[in-house]
């Protein structure tokens, strides 16, 4: 991603695995507003031989999770590397529904096909 596509987009992110309050890499946003939101037209699968969820497009399901704002450019980085943006995942930009019903685009971490192909 080029610093000025990161000026362009959002500056948000949804997440809904590791990264979320109470598991184990919260720890990078704990300092960052956020609140609980949903991303419809998408499904959270959880294989339990993998250890974390990832998510596929599905137009009849929802996942729930959190969106946290104002992300900096330092930190989307190290979130890409946490990741493994461009290896495990792509980040994307998606809509998702706040608690209030307000729609936000964010970042969110999709899986590669190299995940889906083994997990799917």
């Amino acid at each position: 991603m080029k610093d000025m596509d990161y000026e362009r987009d959002c500056k948000n992110l949804f997440v809904y695995g590791t990264l979320q309050h109470g598991q184990s890499r919260h720890h990078v946003l704990e300092d960052l507003k956020y609140e609980k939101a949903i991303l419809p037209k998408y499904k959270k699968i959880s294989p339990p031989s993998l250890g974390f969820p990832f998510i596929i497009y599905d137009e009849t399901s929802e996942v729930e999770g959190e969106i946290y704002y104002d992300i900096d450019l330092d930190l989307l980085r190290t979130l890409d590397l946490i990741e493994g943006e461009g290896s495990l995942y792509h980040r994307i930009v998606v809509e998702v529904i706040t608690k209030d019903g307000g729609k936000v685009q964010a970042y969110t971490y999709y899986p590669s096909d190299i995940l889906l192909s083994k997990y799917m």
